[in-house]
């Protein structure tokens, strides 16, 4: 059922630019995806979406915000990869029950090509390839990331798929050790946050959310506008138990244990993310997951 208020989403455009792509719905822009930027080595470079918008022009994102620079937007970022930071920043360090810095261990998820880049219909499509470094330029993995882009009543939505294979023996990945945050990860920032979440499971607010599981949650933004994350059941772990404040929302397929990825396997994820101007309420958002999964 179409929101009242919002017509037929423009067709898109996607166009590259010098970090990566930008798509447009019309004359207006919706999503900025940097591939490849010159940043840090302590943030750990890796791609993401920032800033993305509702269809009728409100900021969803923050990037590169002064209290955790390596938060930027709608992205992957994993804390602990074998002997590697791959989220950014510092690490909790249990033995001293406190966050440090530690040197020579942030590496990079380094964007090598775009494999797919086109507009198949009415949807964007774009794959992506990478390779996982460490701290000294070594591949640990190499990733194929895709993301298809649509138009659904109210907004957007963002079908993004990941294949994961190490180069070496093995791959160990692993949460924060303290607050257990890792994997896709959405950065919240003003006029959006502070949101307001609730979950499949009839749970509101983030405080009841976090660590517990559920099939996806939404957010309702402080000054309008809904973002929605979904976890696919083909995905392990499922249904995933959720990292989420006031101003972020997380898969963490990492927070109760590592995973381990051994030579010749591959960690493959599914996930959908709405971006809409509206919150359309429990039961429609249950409806499009359902969309998503059939």
């Amino acid at each position: 059922m179409v929101q009242k208020g919002v017509g037929k989403i423009s067709a898109f455009d996607l166009r590259k630019n010098g970090l990566g792509f930008e798509v447009h719905a019309g004359e207006q822009l919706i999503a900025l995806y940097r591939a490849s930027e010159e940043l840090p080595r302590t943030e750990s470079p890796k791609p993401c979406f920032a800033p993305l918008y509702t269809p009728s022009g409100g900021l969803i994102t923050e990037y590169r915000p002064p209290d955790h620079a390596w938060h930027t937007g709608l992205y992957f970022g994993w804390v602990h990869v074998n002997d590697a930071n791959l989220w950014g920043g510092p690490w909790y360090l249990p033995e001293k029950e406190k966050y440090e810095y530690v040197a020579d261990s942030h590496g990079v998820q380094r964007h090598d090509s775009f494999a797919t880049f086109a507009i198949d219909g009415d949807e964007i499509a774009v794959a992506q390839d990478l390779t996982w470094l460490d701290a000294g330029d070594q591949p640990m993995a190499t990733e194929v990331r895709s993301f298809r882009i649509a138009a659904v009543p109210g907004g957007f939505r963002y079908l993004i798929s990941t294949r994961i294979a190490p180069t070496g023996t093995r791959l160990v990945m692993g949460a924060s050790r303290a607050a257990r945050y890792s994997g896709l990860e959405l950065r919240m920032g003003p006029p959006f946050a502070d949101a307001d979440h609730y979950c499949s499971e009839g749970r509101q607010g983030h405080e009841n959310i976090m660590r517990q599981r559920a099939r996806w949650v939404g957010a309702r933004g402080a000054e309008g506008g809904f973002v929605a994350m979904m976890d696919h059941p083909q995905n392990p772990r499922h249904p995933v138990t959720w990292f989420t404040r006031k101003n972020l929302l997380g898969a963490g397929l990492l927070m109760e244990e590592d995973l381990e990825i051994a030579a010749g396997e591959a960690l493959e994820l599914r996930y959908a993310f709405l971006v809409l101007d509206e919150d359309p309420g429990p039961q429609s958002v249950e409806a499009l997951y359902a969309d998503f999964v059939g």
